[in-house]
């Protein structure tokens, strides 16, 4: 089991409304089981299944980019570089704003709120803030 895992199997359960980083807009979580995670998207709630596998490896992602921008594009297009590059190469969909939210409720990741918007693991978030 991942760290990606761990910490959303922690922290996040079925019914658990978040809301997406830049617009703020709600979704909901609808199940976590031993495939991975369900969101609900949207006003019609699509179900959007997401795989450990997927959740893991963007985390991995994002270590490696150091702080990489969510970049979400509702197009099957993406910038390269982006969360949301990586992301479609799971599923087809603009996720990286919902994976990106998810991600920092499990406290696995930080969102930086300026624009864009940008995510990096939680632990560089820790490293670079000043000491009190």
């Amino acid at each position: 089991m991942g760290p990606v895992r761990e910490a959303i199997e922690r922290s996040v359960g079925p019914g658990l409304v978040l809301k997406t980083p830049s617009q703020r807009k709600p979704f909901v979580v609808q199940r976590v089981d031993a495939d991975g995670v369900v969101l609900l998207f949207g006003s019609q709630k699509t179900p959007t299944p997401l795989s450990w596998e997927c959740l893991e490896g963007a985390l991995d992602f994002i270590e490696a980019g150091g702080e990489v921008r969510i970049g979400s594009q509702f197009s099957v297009g993406a910038i390269p570089g982006t969360l949301d590059s990586y992301l479609k190469q799971c599923i087809n969909r603009a996720t990286a704003g919902w994976v990106a939210s998810l991600l920092e409720h499990a406290g696995v990741v930080e969102i930086i709120h300026s624009r864009p918007a940008r995510v990096r693991t939680a632990l560089a978030a820790r490293r670079q803030r000043p000491l009190a």
